[in-house]
């Protein structure tokens, strides 16, 4: 019977999950599971050799991806971070532990695990098991264990890193190559009732509107205001901050437009009246139905301002004017943001994007090369 544990304890690999399009996503650190703990582990999709400081190594079954999600090798993590694993085969779970870092529970088959303060946290992906090899959600092991992630598309290459090795300053780049990389889009500031066909709502992952342009991808918004005002938005969640923390994060991103400047429109320029918005945010920003005398209208359930006036979450940082209007086409405009920003208690921040017209028409933009920096205050 031991031979047989030890046997089966041998054959677990922990995984965690991260989104697979993810362009370079690097998390900080909150422990240091051993101060003499081998420092990293890579992996790499659909491959069976991984490496650490020790060398090259195989596990029984590869990398992989899921659901839009990347599952990596437990005991191969585990162990190059420094960190011991445990099997009890009564109760189907696997343990991590060591030293500065708590117990985290696994559990065959589950989308929760159970972190060190008893709490259990949700998973991107369910535990599995795979030629004999248990794979967990990577993102999730970033976290909980509280080490630095970072994924490389080019390559399909994932590293984590313990805290000795940490930066103190993280980035995140979004480039549309494969897919949307979890940004999500939305509207507001219109009736919950309204005509679909005359709004012309629309988010999407496409090809650029650029000469010559066979491969390179962005995010398109586009609307048509219909009620004096439209917000169009894109989102996104970023998680393996250290909960609770404050952190400086500077925003930036390429967004292309064909709107001329000094033009004329119903309710405003489509250029200077589409003016172009964002916040770095503790909580989801999400389009909420509210209740107004008479209707329902969508809002943001953020404080966005309106129109050319920003708010106390989301500040004007531009417009739609493309740079030079006797140009025909779209051009790519470059803006920045900068905000000081809490991460919430499940290590979290949210990133908003947004356009808030007055102009009384449709306008279409696009966006890509998303970068996002922090560093912890």
């Amino acid at each position: 019977m031991m031979k047989r544990k030890t046997l089966i304890l041998s054959s677990l690999v922990f995984a965690t999950v991260v989104s697979a399009a993810s362009a370079p996503i690097v998390h900080g650190a909150e422990n240091n599971p051993t101060s003499a703990a081998p420092s990293a582990v890579s992996f790499k999709i659909n491959d069976v050799n991984y490496s650490n400081n020790t060398g090259n190594h195989s596990v029984p079954a590869a990398p992989f991806v899921t659901n839009g999600n990347t599952m990596v090798p437990v005991r191969a993590a585990a162990e190059s971070l420094g960190a011991s694993i445990s099997w009890n085969a009564k109760n189907q779970m696997i343990t991590l532990s060591g030293k500065g870092l708590g117990p985290i529970h696994f559990t065959m088959n589950s989308t929760y695990a159970v972190n060190a303060k008893g709490e259990k946290i949700k998973l991107s992906e369910q535990v599995r098991q795979t030629k004999g090899t248990v794979f967990v959600p990577a993102r999730s092991l970033a976290s909980l264990m509280g080490i630095r992630l970072q994924w490389e598309p080019a390559t399909l290459m994932i590293t984590l890193t313990n805290h000795v090795q940490t930066p103190s300053t993280i980035d995140f780049n979004y480039q549309f190559n494969k897919d949307m990389e979890g940004w999500k889009g939305g509207f507001a500031d219109m009736p919950v009732d309204y005509d679909k066909e005359i709004y012309e709502l629309d988010y999407a992952r496409k090809l650029l509107p650029i000469d010559k342009n066979a491969d390179n991808y962005g995010l398109k918004l586009s609307g048509h205001n219909r009620s004096d005002d439209l917000f169009m938005y894109l989102s996104k969640g970023i998680d393996g901050f250290k909960p609770n923390t404050s952190y400086n994060v500077n925003l930036k991103f390429a967004m292309y437009t064909d709107a001329g400047g000094g033009m004329i429109g119903i309710g405003g320029s489509p250029a200077e009246s589409l003016f172009i918005k964002a916040g770095i945010l503790t909580n989801e920003p999400a389009a909420v139905k509210t209740t107004t005398p008479g209707s329902e209208y969508y809002r943001m359930n953020v404080d966005i301002g309106s129109q050319g006036t920003g708010g106390k979450d989301v500040k004007v940082i531009g417009n739609a004017a493309k740079p030079d209007a006797a140009k025909e086409g779209y051009q790519r405009v470059e803006l920045t943001y900068s905000a000081k920003v809490t991460a919430n208690d499940k290590g979290e921040i949210y990133i908003l994007i947004g356009a808030d017209s007055g102009y009384e028409g449709l306008s279409t933009l696009y966006f890509d090369d998303i970068k996002v920096t922090a560093q912890a205050i």
